[in-house]
């Protein structure tokens, strides 16, 4: 971490990044961009959106997984690799026949950094520095650019404001978000070992705040699991202070549940794309 605490976070942004996504904070971005993923979900007309094209509900894994292995190799290579650049302009093409508006687009983009980041700050081993902040802003908003996502907020400050504000405006209930949820469950439950899979529903919906729970029609969980789930959080959080991670959590084309054998760029996503009913 030394050699990083020299780099300037406004030029070097994505080597610090790097660091934070694949080896010092691992585990809290994954889990923070699977939140911002959900999100998104209460929207309704984001939820609506994602539940029209289908792949949510008929092919889950694969668009999660995919999803996963997109943003990954982004944030492995930097926005500039010809790997990010292929991947980028998939993206660009698969979003391109779908309905969005460029508020959805802004949101979006502001979700990946500010939630891993509230995330980390509550559940990490240690709160971001100013210098980690400020790299993770650089790299998403050159992320956004090549997105071609348009007049987002100058700063920190100001897109978090109009981020706040936007959940304030938008957040609500829709039938989409129930069904979106229940097929996404059904893949996170995937992931717990067997014997914990009966409680996988119910601790997933433990890590959502109060007004995403409420949007999404998400029960109040059972307080004995949130207590439970936030304390095995913290218990990590303090084990990973003392061992920190040697190697990075990603190797690109590494292999996955639904690419045995590793994948290649071309592999991801979906193919055809359909486009989705008109909101």
């Amino acid at each position: 971490m030394s050699r990083l605490q020299h780099l300037d976070p406004a030029v070097d942004h994505h080597a610090i990044y790097r660091h934070l996504a694949l080896r010092e904070f691992a585990a809290d971005v994954r889990i923070g961009l699977n939140l911002a993923f959900y999100r998104t979900f209460a929207v309704p007309a984001a939820a609506r959106l994602l539940l029209d094209t289908g792949e949510m509900t008929e092919r889950s894994t694969k668009r999660t997984d995919d999803t996963g292995l997109m943003m990954y190799e982004v944030i492995a290579h930097g926005p500039h690799h010809p790997r990010s650049r292929q991947v980028i302009s998939a993206l660009n093409r698969i979003h391109r026949v779908y309905d969005i508006t460029a508020d959805e687009y802004r949101y979006t983009l502001g979700t990946f950094i500010f939630i891993p980041t509230r995330w980390i700050d509550r559940y990490g081993p240690r709160r971001l520095t100013t210098a980690e902040r400020t790299a993770t802003w650089h790299f998403w908003i050159e992320v956004g650019k090549l997105m071609n996502i348009r007049d987002v907020p100058a700063t920190w400050a100001e897109f978090e404001r109009w981020f706040n504000a936007y959940e304030r405006d938008n957040f609500a209930y829709d039938e989409a978000a129930t069904r979106l949820m229940d097929a996404t469950r059904d893949v996170l439950a995937s992931r717990f070992p067997k014997v914990l899979r009966r409680w996988a529903g119910a601790a997933g919906d433990a890590l959502l705040d109060d007004d995403v729970r409420r949007a999404l029609g998400v029960p109040k969980p059972n307080p004995v699991i949130r207590a439970a789930v936030h304390g095995l959080l913290r218990a990590g959080a303090v084990k990973r202070r003392l061992r920190p991670a040697t190697r990075d959590v990603f190797t690109p084309g590494q292999p996955s549940r639904n690419y045995p054998g590793g994948y290649t760029i071309e592999q991801l996503g979906p193919d055809p794309v359909r486009p989705a009913a008109r909101r």
